[in-house]
């Protein structure tokens, strides 16, 4: 527990950044052997801007960093719930756990679409170990205007 406080104080931090910079208030972390491996705020200029969730930008410059795609033993953190996009990404690299404050409409873990948690896809390994609502209050926050 103690560690989720300190990483996802880092996207709450990463988040104030992006909402500062105004764009949406995402910030996200990825995490290997209790080290960050890469971290990113929304918005960011690596990707085209539709593309630049918080959370596939942290994915994509850890497989950048690492030199592949397997991030089997990760755990992302992040301030809002991954959307689809995000989830599908997240299920491609295999991360392990997802840490997440916000939820959000579009969600891939409490929408009807729950992408992050889906079984039926032979394709796809287990689905990630979630937490939800980590810190949630203080990443709603960030989000209002």
């Amino acid at each position: 527990m103690e560690n989720h406080q300190k990483y996802m104080k880092r996207c709450i931090e990463l988040a104030a950044e992006a909402k500062a910079n105004h764009k949406t208030a995402v910030g996200s972390v990825l995490v290997l052997k209790d080290e960050i491996l890469a971290e990113a705020m929304e918005g960011e200029d690596f990707l085209p801007a539709i593309m630049s969730h918080a959370e596939n930008l942290a994915i994509l410059k850890a497989i950048e960093k690492l030199g592949h795609r397997n991030l089997s033993e990760a755990v992302l953190y992040t301030t809002v719930e991954p959307c689809f996009m995000c989830a599908y990404l997240i299920r491609q690299t295999k991360i392990k756990q997802v840490v997440y404050g916000a939820t959000t409409p579009a969600g891939g873990d409490s929408s009807a679409y729950p992408i992050l948690t889906a079984n039926d896809v032979k394709s796809w390994s287990k689905p990630p170990i979630i937490i939800a609502g980590f810190e949630q209050e203080a990443c709603e926050k960030l989000l209002k205007k």
